[in-house]
């Protein structure tokens, strides 16, 4: 057997099927595809703001001993609590709004964001007749409303700690 040196390339055949095209062109955007990005963006520092300042706003009503829901925070947890423990987590809930708002450490601020948001689901376990009317877990209180309601801000504060860096968001 003998090796040539010359490669001769294979000659094209009557079925051979035409090369495609690299990259098809493209339809025109339309006006709401070429808006989207932009309010896309401005939807996740509104978002940001927005979800902080629920945090801030709630924070502020425990501190200050005008919370509705602080008499619900006292008789969820399974342990005595005393006059402190309401304002403490009343400041805790500021600093993770305005944390959330600094757009800070966000791989930190997701976990304890959602551990926050997570504990406020403790009422659907520990005391779910608040929550449930008639024992029905599809029936809900004014109470279960109010916490679940907690999955959407979940979810927000997901979406927010998420997004890439290089989108660059302007600051709230």
């Amino acid at each position: 057997m003998t090796v040539s040196s010359q490669v001769i390339p294979a000659t094209p055949t009557a079925t051979a099927a035409p090369a495609a095209p690299l990259s098809a062109p493209q339809a025109p955007l339309g006006r709401f595809d070429r808006l989207a990005p932009r309010l896309h963006r401005h939807g996740l520092v509104m978002l940001r703001a927005g979800l902080g300042g629920v945090f801030v706003w709630f924070g502020v009503l425990k501190v200050i001993g005008l919370s509705p829901a602080a008499a619900l925070v006292v008789d969820v947890l399974p342990f005595p609590v005393g006059g402190w423990f309401v304002p403490a987590l009343g400041w805790a809930e500021v600093a993770l709004g305005l944390w959330l708002v600094s757009g800070r450490a966000r791989a930190l601020a997701l976990p304890v964001l959602t551990a926050h948001l997570c504990g406020t689901f403790s009422v659907l376990v520990l005391t779910p007749s608040a929550a449930f009317a008639h024992s029905n877990p599809l029936l809900l209180t004014l109470v279960g409303e109010f916490v679940v309601k907690n999955v959407v801000l979940l979810a927000g504060v997901v979406v927010v700690t998420t997004h890439p860096r290089d989108q660059g968001l302007p600051a709230v």
